[in-house]
């Protein structure tokens, strides 16, 4: 990789963002309108870039965060939380007002809804990812997500094509207005509905239909792409010398799931994990299927995050 002579364990960048999750327990999913009781309220660190920081340090790698937290309460305790996970917090900024948040709810079958207030996280500029240019430069790998805004997100990809430094951008959650340029990275990660939404067609609801949804991902300039599909696992696609595209389906575990929050989280951290170390796609989409399952078997976002046993004992 990249500079990975420099120091012992490859570099890995989050450059996204940070939340305090408030997590509702209830028995069903509420309708419009409708007011349920619920089993409890939980307060637990989150946000998509945080999750796959603390995924990457939980399995014993080497990660930094280039984000934003509020002045309030929350940004302490968020920013305390991830220096206890062991991930360095020179590049998180502290912006006056709130952080961060999200309303989580997950019923008892395990599946979520959840609305995201943006606070520090939606004030942060192309100017914060110009500050941390040497952070950048120093990586071998930068993950982006799209909990910050979009051209913030576009800027760092500039930055990183500038020096070199492979990108792996999970494309959640998607906007409305994707710009053709973010396809232009060395990995785009959307789900099947982000899938559906980056391509303006239907979302992919079985594996072909996937492969053809990787192959247009790959078409629009993506080096490689990894679609996940929940319980029907992922696809895996990458271009190949030849301009042809390799795509492989990656089978998910059977597992009780009682939680679905930051499976995807758990599931890109370990696959960034792994490339950062030179893995191949294919066999880092093994040991990432195997991240996530662990994740839904527990509660919570960050608390589901695995460490390296955990992964290799599902392996």
């Amino acid at each position: 990789m990249t500079n990975a002579t420099s120091h012992s364990k490859p570099k890995i960048l989050v450059c996204g963002s940070i939340n305090m999750d408030l997590v509702v327990r209830t028995p069903k999913l509420p309708t419009p309108g409708q007011t349920l009781i619920a089993h409890g309220l939980e307060y637990v660190s989150g946000g998509k870039g945080a999750n796959q920081a603390v995924a990457v340090a939980r399995l014993g790698g080497n990660v930094g965060m280039l984000a934003a937290v509020g002045s309030d309460g929350f940004g302490s305790t968020l920013r305390a939380n991830l220096q206890q996970e062991g991930v360095d917090l020179e590049w998180v900024s502290i912006k006056t007002g709130p952080s961060g948040a999200a309303i989580v709810a997950v019923d008892d079958e395990g599946e979520n809804s959840i609305m995201v207030v943006p606070g520090a996280n939606g004030s942060m500029s192309p100017a914060d990812i110009d500050r941390a240019e040497p952070a950048i430069q120093q990586s071998d790998l930068v993950m982006l997500q799209l909990e910050i805004p979009i051209a913030t997100v576009l800027h760092a990809v500039r930055l990183c094509r500038k020096h070199n430094i492979p990108v792996i951008l999970n494309t959640a959650p998607a906007p409305v207005d994707f710009p053709d340029e973010l396809f232009d990275v060395g990995m785009i990660c959307p789900n099947q509905t982000e899938a559906g939404a980056l391509l303006k067609t239907s979302p992919p609801t079985d594996i072909d239909q996937a492969f053809e949804a990787a192959r247009s991902l790959l078409s629009k300039g993506a080096r490689q792409a990894m679609i996940t599909l929940g319980s029907l696992g992922a696809v895996a696609a990458t271009k190949m010398p030849n301009g042809k595209p390799l795509i492989k389906a990656i089978e998910a575990h059977r597992v009780q799931a009682v939680d679905t929050v930051a499976a995807g989280d758990a599931f890109l951290g370990a696959l960034a994990y792994q490339i950062a170390q030179g893995t191949s796609l294919m066999e880092a989409s093994l040991f990432a299927t195997a991240a996530a399952a662990h994740a839904v078997t527990v509660h919570g976002a960050q608390p589901s995050l695995p460490n390296l046993d955990q992964v290799q004992a599902r392996l």
